[in-house]
């Protein structure tokens, strides 16, 4: 039994959306105002952010089209270089990327929630210390995980179910972030001081380094455009529809993270935005007074939700594809007789972030990952020149402007890696420790699960 391809373009779009569109856009810009004061190189970081994406998204679109099976990188980096290579980017993934970035959507929902219901945070929560790790048990914990198991149950159904969800999700999103748009700049208190008094064209040239340092977060705030590629086997004409979707998702989010990042500059001064990680509930206050506080919370915390239904889907794939290959548990490879979804993998998912939620020090160990997961993702990108002649008369998709968005890409993400180092370097140092740790893994799996 094979995964179901059922997924149309408005699905994938809506799935590339939701995961692209996440919290960060209402809380990024207050740490790039820290680097960067003149509002229009903080609009310059958003565009170069989304063309960094673009070039990403294109790329990709390259080895999902010439293999549209579920699992993505992991599956081309296994077509491309070797399966060891494969493994280490779904060892990544499983490890920390997808399932503690899940884990960490949970906590963000029920933290967003407490400023709705501020009961919650009276409610009894259980902390203690497991050698040097924090571990908390509460209300937080609690709501994170049931929403875990909540969209999980849902994927459990099939990919049609869980997309109709996401659709609904996407709808909603796109909607308000409309909404707050036009709103904001028809009747909110705009004051458009900071854009007359600075230079329309900044010195880009004099302010790289700032410019580079605003791009890092900006880059984080994009994430998720090749989320498309995770679920290639379930999309019906996959030669079509990956590429299209791509291009649609990125230019949309890309539209919109430009028209809000300019209404939130417009909202009240730069001094009252500077360093504020609440920048989207600062700018929605002055633009509309405080009443509107709670239907901001209210609106990230939908937004948190879309993501993360969005992760669930597609990390329990790699999982799948992990499994089927024989280098990860047999079982986590079965469909379900009568949903044909990936069940056991999204159990096994479910169970893991779900434990990964209790331990306080989750966002730093995404921060380890980061640079090795950059590293792969450049790896990935450099495919379409390992294979251009290989797969040339299997694949007609053509990437705009090749080889310049390839080699964009991979020379952002070592710029990306290299600050990253150099700021917190033994970060980035048990980051590719957590990866290399993947090699033996490998090879104990190879040995175990395919006798």
């Amino acid at each position: 039994m094979e995964l179901k391809r059922t997924l149309s373009l408005t699905d994938s779009v809506s799935l590339m959306f939701s995961s692209m569109v996440g919290s960060g856009v209402f809380f990024t810009t207050g740490f790039i105002l820290n680097k960067v004061e003149n509002p229009w190189l903080v609009i310059t970081c958003w565009i170069l952010g989304g063309i960094f994406a673009i070039a990403g998204a294109v790329t990709f679109a390259y080895p999902a089209v010439i293999f549209p099976e579920a699992g993505g990188d992991y599956i081309y980096l296994k077509k491309a270089y070797s399966p060891l290579v494969a493994f280490m980017s779904g060892w990544a993934s499983l490890s920390v990327n997808f399932s503690a970035s899940i884990a960490v959507l949970g906590i963000a929902f029920s933290k967003y929630l407490q400023f709705i219901f501020p009961a919650i945070k009276e409610l009894p929560d259980f902390k203690t210390k497991l050698g040097p790790i924090d571990i908390e048990l509460g209300p937080t914990q609690a709501i994170g995980a049931g929403l875990i198991t909540f969209f999980s149950i849902i994927n459990y159904f099939g990919i049609k179910q869980a997309v109709r969800l996401q659709n609904i999700f996407t709808s909603i999103k796109i909607s308000g972030l409309l909404i707050l748009v036009v709103a904001g700049f028809a009747f909110g208190n705009t004051d458009y001081t900071p854009l007359k008094t600075n230079s329309f064209f900044p010195d880009i040239f004099q302010n790289v380094n700032l410019l580079i340092l605003g791009i890092v977060p900006v880059s984080f705030s994009y994430l998720g455009w090749n989320m498309v590629t995770y679920v290639a086997g379930e999309i019906k004409d996959p030669r079509r529809i990956i590429p299209l979707s791509i291009t649609i998702a990125c230019l949309m989010v890309m539209s919109l993270y430009i028209a809000i990042n300019l209404l939130f500059l417009v909202s009240a001064p730069v001094s009252e935005l500077k360093g504020q990680g609440g920048i989207g509930v600062i700018a929605a206050k002055h633009l509309f007074g405080d009443g509107i506080t709670t239907i901001i919370s209210l609106f990230i915390c939908w937004i948190i939700l879309g993501s993360m239904s969005a992760m669930i889907i597609g990390g329990s794939r790699i999982y799948y594809a992990m499994a089927h290959d024989g280098l990860f548990f047999k079982s986590l490879a079965d469909l379900h007789p009568k949903y044909a979804s990936p069940y056991k993998s999204l159990i096994f998912q479910c169970i893991y972030a779900s434990i990964l939620i209790i331990f306080n020090q989750l966002e730093d160990l995404l921060y380890f990952i980061t640079c090795a997961i950059l590293f792969l993702s450049s790896l990935t990108a450099f495919i379409p020149f390992v294979l251009k002649k290989e797969y040339k008369s299997e694949s007609d998709y053509k990437i705009p402007l090749y080889p310049l968005p390839p080699i964009l890409y991979i020379t952002a993400n070592i710029i990306l890696i290299s600050i990253l180092a150099y700021e917190q370097p033994q970060n980035a140092i048990k980051g590719i420790g957590i990866t290399l740790l993947a090699i033996p893994v490998y090879f104990v799996f190879r040995h175990s699960f395919k006798k």
